[in-house]
């Protein structure tokens, strides 16, 4: 086998490649498809991260001020004695 036999043998179209592209549009329009998925799951997780430090700035901020409003008036299983 010559050289240049070998090369294009190589380069040749299988059935497989041709098939891969025969229905090149269903392909990309997928493709596009999960894109949008993908960056709409990535959108929705960053809110959810911007969300829970909002929460978490918030419990911390709370527990500086002194604790719950709740606190303040006392602990409910205690009970007085005077």
């Amino acid at each position: 086998m010559s050289r240049n036999e070998i090369r294009l043998r190589r380069h040749r179209m299988t059935a497989s490649g041709a098939d891969r592209f025969r229905n090149y549009t269903d392909v990309l329009n997928r493709h596009e498809r999960n894109m949008r998925i993908k960056k709409i799951i990535r959108v929705f997780m960053m809110f959810m991260v911007i969300l829970i430090l909002v929460g978490l700035i918030f419990v911390l901020w709370r527990i500086e001020q002194g604790g719950s409003p709740g606190a303040a008036k006392g602990n409910p299983l205690e009970v007085n004695v005077e």
